[in-house]
């Protein structure tokens, strides 16, 4: 089977175990972001290991951390974290989230510099480490498709055609989503190699299943945040999916990009919450085995690796 890039270098497919497909560990949000939101400073390696730990214990295997460029990515930071739970493999990105994040740096540099920078960090390393990014990121904002999210989608897209990482995204509350992919096929990505990420911010099962059949993956990330809606309803639409048929095309994740969702930072659910927590609710409300390996195991696999269902 293929292999991923982590920071431990590739790792086989078979090896991935459980995957989180959507998480952050640990970054340094920019100055002017923590003085509108302090809540985005996890910044501490070594609280963001003992919560690694944790999930680690409640059976994780691989996690993709998704801070990008312009959230604040710090590489080395991770790599601390790495090294104190080398149980976990990591893999790290590269690209861009959304433009609210970007300084005008990034729409006043050549976007062929951009692209190349992106492509660096996959094949020689990031700022100056041998850390290598398995991941391309872009994104749009809420419900907008201007020039500037088209830019970060561009890069996306030209960074994985002369790579071949997969393609994660971010979709504001989940809009814009067919309009992502529209965009990135137009360029000549394949559908099976594009996540779509927080569409459960937008439960829309008609809008789900379209894109599901298209072949793109759907990321889900919000469970046990129930300031986005009851964790019901992303139960109710995981079960039409995988009633549909459409269970293969999901990725399943934390997305705890803030301090408060952290234990060891002094919040909640905590990284661990999704394994402990949640996976059992989804047997108690009648998933079994071989769909949580979906999910979990084999969905996440397939996705990184560019493998066809």
């Amino acid at each position: 089977m293929s292999s991923v890039m982590t920071l431990q270098g590739p790792v086989s497919a078979e090896d991935l175990g459980i995957v989180d497909y959507h998480e952050h560990l640990c970054y340094d949000a920019p100055a002017w972001l923590l003085r509108e939101d302090p809540d985005f400073s996890l910044n501490n390696p070594e609280l963001s290991a003992r919560e690694l730990r944790d999930w680690v214990a409640a059976g994780g295997k691989t996690i993709v951390e998704m801070s990008a460029i312009d959230f604040g990515r710090n590489v080395r930071k991770v790599l601390q974290i790495a090294e104190k739970v080398p149980e976990a493999f990591i893999i790290v990105i590269t690209g861009f989230n959304k433009p609210y994040y970007c300084d005008e740096a990034v729409w006043k540099t050549d976007e062929k510099e951009l692209i190349k920078k992106c492509i660096q960090d996959i094949e020689k390393g990031i700022d100056g480490t041998e850390a290598k990014a398995g991941v391309v990121k872009g994104g749009t904002g809420y419900n907008t498709f201007n020039e500037r999210d088209q830019k970060l989608l561009r890069i996306a897209a030209q960074v994985h055609l002369a790579t071949g990482v997969p393609i994660i995204t971010h979709t504001e509350a989940g809009t814009m989503a067919l309009e992502q992919v529209e965009y990135l096929c137009s360029f000549g990505v394949a559908p099976h190699r594009i996540c779509l990420s927080h569409m459960d911010r937008n439960p829309d099962f008609w809008l789900h299943s379209k894109i599901a059949r298209m072949g793109v993956y759907l990321g889900y990330d919000c469970f046990g945040k129930i300031k986005y809606g009851p964790d019901e309803v992303r139960v109710s639409l995981l079960r039409r999916m995988v009633q549909a048929g459409l269970g293969h095309q999901i990725l399943i994740g934390n997305d705890l990009g803030r301090a408060s969702y952290w234990k060891h930072y002094g919040g909640g659910p905590g990284l661990e919450w999704l394994l402990n927590k949640f996976v059992p609710r989804l047997r108690e409300e009648g998933f079994g085995q071989e769909v949580l390996d979906d999910l979990l195991i084999h969905n996440p696999r397939r996705f990184l690796t560019g493998e066809r269902h």
